[in-house]
């Protein structure tokens, strides 16, 4: 194999104000790095979060998040243990770990998941219609389909 096939990734640029976006009341999260920037291996996500943000008890059984909080403060609630992250913390959850997110003051963090998709799952709520957004079963649906299993 010669360097030029050994992977399926590309080099990527982009720019601070670039990227999909999508913009919640509680969180406004940036595709840094997408599925096909990486050929599948993982996505980057820049999450920017207000207090609102509450993301109840979930798992993923075939995904890793890893957490690197930038600024402000973000609590994470575990089976064994509760953390209370700030500036340049970093948290690695395994997969079938279950898990609980609190923004404590406003934040900023990068979340990668691997392997990628996380942001298929947030483009699949995005293009709920406001119908389907008054069906607990819509996003019990859609949650599964990408691995996130909420508990």
């Amino acid at each position: 194999m010669t360097p030029s096939t050994m992977h399926t990734e590309t080099t990527v640029y982009i720019n601070g104000n670039s990227g999909r976006n999508f913009a919640w009341k509680s969180d406004n999260a940036y595709v840094r790095i997408s599925a096909e920037d990486s050929g599948g291996k993982y996505s980057l996500i820049e999450d920017n979060l207000t207090t609102e943000f509450h993301l109840p008890r979930h798992m993923h059984r075939e995904h890793t998040e890893t957490f690197y909080v930038i600024s402000g403060k973000v609590e994470f609630r575990m089976d064994d243990r509760t953390l209370v992250m700030t500036t340049g913390d970093t948290l690695r959850i395994a997969p079938g770990d279950p898990h609980e997110v609190i923004c404590i003051e406003p934040a900023k963090m990068l979340t990668m998941y691997e392997p990628a998709g996380l942001e298929k799952l947030f483009a699949a709520y995005a293009e709920m219609s406001p119908e389907d957004m008054s069906k607990p079963e819509k996003y019990r649906e859609i949650d599964l389909a990408y691995d996130n299993i909420m508990l």
